[in-house]
Parts: C-alpha cells; structure tokens; sequence
C-alpha cells in the first residue's frame, strides 16, 4: 500500500486543557491540504476540538476553532496589582512565571473560572466539593460555537470518551441516535480534581484521560477490512527536562503519567495485530474438520480461530504527531491561557502537522500490516 494519505482518515485528538490550541493549529493544515477526516475519536479539550469540527460545515470549521480559541484568551495582566509587585511575587514577573499563573488564578473566559468553595472547602468549616474550577463559561461557549444537530447528523462521525469515577470503567459516547449532548463533552473534561465530574443516566462520570488520554483502542482498536489512515495528535511527551519548581513538576506528572498511556498503548495494538495475523496464519495450515469445528472439540482451539478470524485484511497506517514546547512556555502550561502562548502553540501544531504531512507522503505499508510513524513524539 502506497499514498496513506488518499486513506479515509481517522482523527484522534487527546487531552491536554490549553494545550489544545496545538491541535487547533495542525487541524488547519489538514484543512488547507484537504486532507478532511471521516471519523474523530477524542478525549477532554480533544473532545471540545473535534465537536468544533464535527459541529460545523467544512469551510466554517477552522474559523470555529479560531474563535473558540480566542475566547478561551486569559488577556487580563494581574502582574501589575499590589500583590504580585510585592517583595514576595516580585520575582516572578521577571522570568513568565507571574503570566503562567493568571490562568490558574482567574480562569479562562470561555473555558473555567473558579469554583467555591473549591480549594476553600479543604479548609476546617467548609462545605466540601469535587473541584477546585467550574466549566460554566465552557458550556456558554460550546452552546454558541457547535451545532449538536449537525453534530449528530452522521456528516462527520464523533466518539468522545469519558470514565465512569466509581468504577474507572471507559464510557463512549457516539453522536448520531439518542445522540451527543453538552453533558457528554462536559463530563469528558472532568478532570479531577481540577474540573467536576457530571452525572449522566446514574453515572458519575469524569476525563477520559484517566484511562486514555489519546483514544487509540476506541479509534482502531478493531481490525477493519478497508485500509485505513489513522492520525493522532498528542500533546504530552514522555521526555522533559527536570522540574525545579512546583509548576514545573505538575507539568513533568501529567507529561509522564498520560504520554505513558499512549505508550502502552501502542505497544498493545502492534502486539494484538501481530498476534492475529499468525494466528490467522497457522489456522490455515489446520485440517479443514479442525478450522471449521467439525472436529474434536477444543475450547481452546475454538477461542484461538475466533481471534485469528478477527484479523481483518485492512493495513493500518497511524502517524503519532506529538506536541511541542513553545519559547513562551513558562510552568503549569496546561493552564496557560494567555494569548502570545495561545498564538505560539497554534503555529507550532501548523508546523508540526506540515512535517508528518512531508512525512506521510512516503509512507509504505505492506497489505494487512500495522505501520506506525511518529513526528515530535517520543516511541
């Protein structure tokens, strides 16, 4: 199989709050190259992105993710209050710092604000929460932004992946019939304790992030018959260098606990598809009365044709392009949405998705086979 990028495409958008504005940016690159998926699987502010998408007509997508990212902009500068000119903040307006934690302070006009109690309900006396920030302006900005009855009108199919908090069991939720909700996105950004979980048909449920926060095993999990294109933008990266301050180490955990899910996860598809192509392999070297069960019978046996029969024939073709650092990256980046960091990550996806775009020009993938490359993202 030659030219992956005539394959009908799946897009896979993770998790990662203001990080986002990169998949924003490398979406767009797939717009001008007309390059337009046929199914998004995705995950938190993935799942915002791609209802952006999937809620829009083709040549208004790239027009709603500029505006949804523009509203979610944190413009208002407390580096000049009293309190961050005292002697004790007075060092971080200096070095970015001071503009890394307005977000955290304030919120995002169209994303978060914050919650009370939220961190107040840790202290003695206080009525408890699930949440230190509430994604009220989220909800307002989303009901503007995205079309549901387009969304859920099959033009662009749309998985989006929360977990259920009591269980940890992954929950998909498909647009089309009963049909993507607002509930739906907003329990797929619940990542506590930062965001609340929602509650949905006597579910509680939170960020799919917790268990997958680039959702491979919902997008091409199963073997398919036709040849496929999968890409995947995913904003956390396993390597790093070594936190010295608090920010930095909340961003080094979230960078190691969710790039490591992708990981495994990876791992798991090649061993899976490998596993079913040689069993596939030797059930056709089996007498015919063994391969059709009219032999003696062997539970075993029996389990292991039906996993070689889910083989498929389709090759696979995924092209992992992973996030980059951005010269206004400070600490606590996750929560940075000031715009010159914004602005910064948009291109920085533009560029990034032009290199795999170079890149998956040449790909080659052998009939039946799951081929794997990777553009900014650590194998």
């Amino acid at each position: 199989m030659t030219g992956a990028t005539t394959l009908p495409l799946t897009l896979v958008l993770s998790g990662g709050n203001a990080l986002g504005a990169f998949q924003a940016g490398a979406y767009e690159v797939l717009h001008e190259r007309g390059l337009l998926p046929q199914r998004v699987v995705a995950v938190s502010i993935g799942a915002v992105n791609a209802a952006l998408i999937a809620g829009n007509p083709p040549e208004a997508r790239v027009e709603a993710l500029r505006r949804f990212w523009d509203a979610a902009t944190q413009d208002r500068l407390v580096i000049g209050s009293p309190l961050l000119s005292s002697p004790l903040f007075g060092p971080l307006v200096g070095d970015g710092r001071a503009r890394a934690l307005q977000s955290p302070l304030l919120g995002s006009p169209g994303v978060f604000r914050p919650r009370l109690p939220g961190a107040l309900s840790l202290l003695p006396g206080m009525p408890g929460d699930a949440s230190l920030f509430d994604l009220g302006p989220l909800r307002t900005t989303l009901a503007r932004l995205v079309d549901f009855d387009r969304l859920n009108g099959g033009e662009l199919p749309l998985t989006v992946v929360a977990v259920d908090a009591v269980t940890g069991d992954e929950v998909r939720f498909a647009a089309g019939d009963p049909g993507l909700r607002m509930e739906h996105l907003l329990a797929s950004c619940g990542f506590i304790p930062f965001f609340p979980p929602v509650e949905i048909e006597g579910r509680l449920l939170c960020d799919g992030a917790m268990v997958a926060n680039l959702p491979l095993e919902a997008a091409i999990g199963e073997p398919v018959a036709e040849d496929r294109l999968c890409i995947a933008i995913d904003l956390f990266d396993r390597q790093g260098g070594p936190p010295r301050t608090v920010g930095q180490s909340v961003d080094r955990q979230l960078d190691l606990l969710l790039s490591s899910q992708t990981r495994r996860t990876i791992d798991g598809l090649r061993r899976s598809h490998r596993l079913r192509r040689r069993l596939a392999n030797l059930a056709s070297h089996l007498p015919a009365d063994r391969r059709n069960g009219s032999g003696p019978a062997d539970p075993d046996l029996a389990e292991a044709l039906a996993e070689a029969s889910r083989a498929g024939d389709g090759a696979t073709a995924l092209m992992v392009v992973g996030s980059t650092a951005v010269p206004g990256d400070a600490e606590m980046r996750s929560f940075d949405f000031s715009r010159p960091v914004l602005e910064e990550r948009w291109q920085a996806g533009r560029r990034r998705m032009e290199q795999a775009l170079d890149r998956l020009a040449g790909m080659e993938v052998a009939p039946g086979d799951f081929a794997v490359e990777m553009v900014g993202a650590v194998p």
